[in-house]
């Protein structure tokens, strides 16, 4: 999730009522901004206050919570440090597959022989690699997020009235912070800090580390007993890859996977992300469903895709490439250059990429990049 992602979501979970859905929201937010800089070009300040109307007033309260910054698609990336956090997930979801419950995380592809965060926490921190895993859900869930960075690893679950949010990582650098009223707690054994915010409508945070070193934070709607029922299920015994249905044949030397998502609903529908370094740019590719089955405003073809490209000023006036193509019905693949790209480079990759499709990770590639 992007850093604009990350505001508006967390602003929506605490202001909408029980039978809103945040995902369908920002959703919709982000697909008004985005229509509206194709009209006019302009920048994200207009694109965001227009975005603001299409969710009313809750989206408002979030806007007036937003960082300037220059892109709808994805939040813009100093030239010299990674992307901050994974690509938001755009999933193929049906109003049926949003309001269907799960009670058991959905089964991910396994990562055969890979080590578990227990035995080796170096793992933590692969992009394509999960470890984070719950014995029990602690409430019915509609949908449910991994994202694996550079930076560690977060699972989002969502239900009708909760959010939670479990992390994992080498530090507590993008953790959530202990706000509000703080108590020693243990955690399967492990010393950790219990903090309850009432000031944010209850949020309760459970932080612990593990014998390893590595470090393990819970946040959501839940008090003391609740949070460590849920730290207390935590499991890093088991590591699973995350996939995307895509994969990018020809590759510039030296390409890196910096992020990767996955969003799973209760109904079939799957949704994915990816950022990639190389050279000095960042390039995110975004699976989503949000503007219909066909390009709108098609001005090259690339391969044989006809490709909506823009190219506009992002965040202190530097440029930003967006190239959004149609890979088969009701399915789009958004993608989002930043930094020094070589928009020829750019192209290349939404020409040569590879779409395989489907709803079951497990055929989904184990590496998306070619060596």
């Amino acid at each position: 999730m992007t850093e604009l992602d990350r505001v508006v979501a967390d602003t929506l979970t605490q202001v909408v009522s029980d039978d809103v859905h945040v995902e369908r929201l920002l959703n919709g937010a982000r697909a008004s901004g985005i229509r509206y800089r194709r009209r006019r070009r302009l920048t994200i300040v207009a694109a965001t206050a227009l975005a603001v109307a299409a969710v009313g007033t809750a989206g408002a309260l979030a806007a007036a919570m937003l960082p300037a910054t220059g892109n709808m698609a994805a939040a813009p990336t100093p030239i010299t440090d990674a992307p901050s956090a994974p690509p938001s997930v755009r999933p193929t979801a049906t109003a049926a597959d949003l309001t269907q419950t799960m009670t058991q995380l959905p089964a991910l592809p396994p990562a055969a022989d890979a080590p578990s965060a227990l035995s080796d926490p170096a793992q933590v921190g692969r992009p394509l690699l999960i470890h984070l895993g719950l014995d029990v859900l602690p409430f019915p869930v509609r949908n449910v997020q991994y994202l694996a960075s550079s930076d560690g690893e977060r699972l989002y679950l969502q239900g009708k009235a909760a959010t939670l949010t479990v992390r994992l990582s080498r530090s507590t650098t993008d953790f959530e912070p202990l706000a509000g009223t703080q108590q020693p707690v243990v955690v399967n054994g492990h010393p950790g800090k219990f903090a309850y915010d009432e000031s944010h409508s209850g949020i309760g945070t459970l932080r612990w580390r593990v014998a390893n070193g590595l470090w393990l934070q819970v946040s959501g709607s839940l008090d003391r007993t609740a949070a460590l029922a849920v730290g207390n299920g935590v499991r890093l015994d088991r590591t699973y890859r995350c996939a995307v249905p895509f994969r990018l044949p020809s590759t510039p030397a030296g390409t890196r996977v910096e992020s990767c998502t996955m969003t799973m609903y209760a109904g079939p529908a799957r949704g994915a992300g990816l950022t990639i370094a190389t050279g000095g740019s960042y390039v995110t590719f975004t699976t989503d469903s949000g503007y219909g089955a066909a390009i709108r405003e098609p001005n090259e073809t690339l391969g044989s895709r006809p490709a909506e490209v823009i190219e506009h000023p992002g965040d202190k006036g530097r440029p930003i490439l967006e190239i959004n193509f149609a890979p088969e019905a009701d399915t789009m693949v958004l993608m989002t250059a930043e930094g020094s790209y070589n928009g020829s480079v750019v192209r290349e990759l939404a020409a040569t990429l590879q779409w395989l499709g489907g709803s079951d990770p497990a055929t989904w590639p184990e590496n998306p990049v070619a060596p």
